[in-house]
């Protein structure tokens, strides 16, 4: 039985493939306690044809199928001309990557009736996803030199798979834009991608 006080934790491996005849994939997967196995894959390379998105992928077992689409932006997908859908259907997000406070520079995700709010402490801090009653932290840990950046995650409340596929995909999308300095870092580009937003 589900309670409010429970919590659940688990830990993301950033591993890397790159096989001869494939495209390269890299990311996270681990074990989410009773949820069992997830993977996330996102391909490193910059690819033409995509017009400038990226794409991130995740599966396991017990989670719905989950795809994050956004700009690509130091080398992965960012949460600008960003798409997200599970199992399918889509969720709509909304951010304001030009206000001062972290409450208002929020993601604020709406899905299957559910309002979310993901939020970021700060650059390399952790990733917060709330919705009434549940919490997902995810914090980045130490850096493995050519892997990437292992993960601790924290989920408390009754979190169930579509709660914990949000927080984990969103490991491996570029956020800093939800930051006071990663907005003030992005700007410029911002401002470029309004021109170039407008060109297409």
């Amino acid at each position: 039985m589900d309670t409010s006080g429970e919590s659940l934790r688990f830990e993301l491996t950033p591993y890397s493939v790159s096989a001869k005849k494939e495209l390269p994939t890299s990311g996270v997967r681990g074990e989410v306690g009773h949820f069992g196995s997830v993977t996330v894959e996102r391909c490193p390379l910059h690819r033409p044809l995509d017009k400038g998105l990226d794409t991130v992928r995740l599966s396991g077992p017990a989670f719905p199928e989950t795809t994050f689409r956004g700009k690509r932006r130091s080398g992965r997908a960012s949460l600008f001309k960003a798409e997200l859908t599970l199992d399918g259907r889509p969720a709509e997000l909304r951010f304001n990557a030009r206000a001062l406070r972290k409450e208002d520079r929020a993601l604020r995700i709406a899905y299957a009736g559910r309002e979310y709010v993901y939020s970021v402490e700060g650059l390399g801090k952790a990733g917060v996803l709330e919705r009434e009653g549940v919490r997902v932290a995810i914090e980045p840990g130490p850096y493995v030199p050519s892997a990437g950046t292992a993960s601790t995650g924290t989920a408390t409340g009754p979190a169930d798979a579509v709660d914990l596929a949000i927080a984990i995909v969103l490991v491996e999308v570029d956020t800093d834009v939800l930051t006071l300095g990663g907005a003030a870092l992005s700007s410029p580009f911002a401002l470029m991608q309004h021109f170039s937003d407008r060109a297409e």
